[in-house]
């Protein structure tokens, strides 16, 4: 049975946010261009799919509500270490107007316009479900990285990374240790139980991403899939249990 993850995209075109305190408090501001507004919009509208295809129908979102919101983001959450992001704190607002609808997700994005001169988390950052979510999985992406999605041999795959960070926390929750599901950034530590003759053809996911591929598009894959193999098998055996996501982890989820 196909796991269906319920997810809101919400879209925020205009920063114009205060950050940091005191004598340190400052403001950041940017617009997302038409170009990049759309160009990032086609890869979310392909991500259920995307999902469903790499996962054998194992899941996928569906419904996928895009939401652009007309504000514009009026402040930015610390991180730690001096870097920001947009925080379940940012979109409170949209989730309170959500709240009021009755809907209810499992899954949040959050795509915003940084402003290059202030520190972000990273690529883009996530949380599992938490209160402040209201039980969602919360992924904060920022669209500075739009102009290469031209050139990505998988424009999808750092939106589908961070919806994995927000699926991990959640069997993590549902007691899937790490023997059974890997972090998800130890791709440099498996390989996969196909046929080498298949990506990544008998190297880590690792090596093969970063010998010319770019891409981990097997890794999610495989980890959505329970066809991962320790890279180092001394034996030549395969594990007695599989590893990643079988069709049977994926059923410990309810409510889908």
């Amino acid at each position: 049975m196909t796991q269906r993850w319920r997810t809101l995209v919400l879209l925020y075109p205009v920063l114009d946010a205060r950050y940091g305190s005191g004598l340190g408090r400052r403001r950041a501001r940017r617009v997302m261009t038409r170009d990049e507004r759309t160009a990032v919009s086609a890869v979310i509208e392909r991500l259920p799919g995307t999902i469903a295809q790499w996962s054998d129908g194992l899941a996928t979102l569906d419904p996928l509500d895009v939401v652009e919101v007309r504000r514009p983001l009026g402040s930015l959450s610390s991180s730690g270490g001096g870097r920001w992001w947009v925080g379940p704190r940012e979109i409170k607002p949209e989730l309170t107007e959500v709240v009021a609808t009755g809907a209810r997700y499992d899954s949040l994005f959050v795509l915003w316009p940084a402003d290059p001169a202030v520190p972000q988390c990273g690529w883009g950052c996530t949380v599992g479900p938490s209160e402040a979510t209201n039980g969602a999985g919360f992924s904060s992406i920022s669209t500075d990285h739009w102009r290469t999605l031209a050139t990505d041999p998988d424009p999808a795959q750092g939106y589908v990374h961070e919806w994995l960070h927000q699926v991990e926390a959640v069997y993590r929750s549902l007691g899937l240790s790490e023997a059974e599901l890997p972090n998800l950034h130890e791709a440099g530590s498996f390989t996969s139980t196909r046929d080498p003759a298949q990506a990544p053809f008998g190297r880590s996911y690792a090596e093969y991403h970063d010998g010319g591929a770019q891409t981990w598009s097997p890794w999610y894959g495989d980890w959505m899939t329970g066809r991962l193999a320790p890279k180092v098998r001394a034996t030549g055996l395969l594990a007695a249990e599989p590893i990643g996501l079988t069709a049977k982890r994926w059923e410990r989820r309810t409510g889908s």
